[in-house]
């Protein structure tokens, strides 16, 4: 069987284990959006991120993702609007997801607190065609392409300072169960809820130099997953960041304002476990725009 194959057995067909089912982003804290409904509307812009991932490059089947977010405040009543998009690919599985999301900001003196409502669809298909079995009578052997469908809800909630924030999201929240036509009637497939925590905190050490530490917890049925990061930005133009992955991977990060309503992103995880014997890395790149649709002076979190 193929390596790429046999890490989606032992982390989708696995039926009694654990699997994450949603992308990972090395990225996360230069588009939290993609994480968190409620970050719709808190750059006082239209803010719109096309981003590529390529995971585990050099292991046949390994995850590639694409994801298209846009999001902006409305003119009144504290609300904002966005719409996403996700494509992910793990072997002989695809995903789509898509969502319009609605978000309420309620200001205080210094601050505001968001809450953001997402309802989509998740789309899954699986071609059995592209795998590889040991025994012939495996019940999952016969071959052809089926596909599932459910409805999709995501809650966040979002409260932001000029310089700090902190973040509560959970994804997938009616759990819905995948309905493979033509798979056995025992098989147990479940979009399970992804709980996911984000927090950063800006130091302006001088106008020419700003260092932000930030830290993301993701919980899927009781294990957890985290990143810490530390970005460093120069001259307001250039992030230089740095990011530990639990004891899977070190994230070496680079974004750039290309100008005022564009800017760039890269990220290279190196792999730091056993997958690195089979892999040379994960790469990830980011294209993210901001156009000014309001003059008001409130809180732009551009910092975060």
């Amino acid at each position: 069987m193929k390596i790429g194959y046999l890490f989606f057995l032992i982390t989708v067909l696995n039926l009694s284990g654990f699997a994450q089912q949603d992308p990972i982003y090395s990225q996360y804290m230069f588009n939290p959006f993609a994480i968190n409904p409620a970050y719709a509307g808190t750059r006082n812009s239209m803010s719109a991120v096309v981003l590529h991932r390529s995971q585990w490059v050099g292991i046949d089947g390994a995850p590639t993702t694409q994801t298209a977010t846009i999001h902006a405040p409305t003119n009144k009543h504290n609300f904002a609007w966005g719409l996403n998009f996700a494509h992910d690919v793990l072997g002989p599985t695809k995903s789509v997801q898509a969502g319009v999301t609605g978000a309420y900001h309620v200001k205080f003196k210094e601050s505001k607190l968001s809450f953001g409502l997402r309802a989509g669809f998740y789309n899954s298909t699986f071609n059995r065609n592209e795998l590889n079995f040991k025994e012939g009578n495996d019940p999952y052997d016969v071959g052809g392409t089926v596909s599932a469908i459910i409805p999709n809800f995501d809650f966040g909630m979002y409260y932001y300072k000029t310089k700090f924030y902190i973040g509560l999201s959970a994804t997938h929240l009616n759990s819905s169960k995948l309905n493979y036509n033509g798979f056995p009637a025992s098989t147990n497939i479940y979009l399970r809820t992804h709980i996911m925590l984000a927090a950063g905190y800006v130091f302006e050490i001088s106008p020419k130099f700003v260092l932000k530490p930030s830290i993301l917890i993701k919980s899927v049925s009781g294990k957890s997953n985290v990143d810490l990061n530390v970005s460093a930005l120069f001259y307001k133009r250039f992030w230089l960041g740095l990011s530990l992955r639990n004891a899977s991977s070190i994230n070496f990060l680079l974004d750039v304002n290309i100008t005022d309503f564009m800017r760039m992103g890269y990220s290279y995880d190196l792999l730091t476990n056993q997958l690195s014997n089979y892999s040379k890395g994960t790469h990830e790149i980011f294209v993210g725009f901001d156009f000014d649709i309001k003059k008001s002076q409130t809180i732009s979190p551009r910092y975060l």
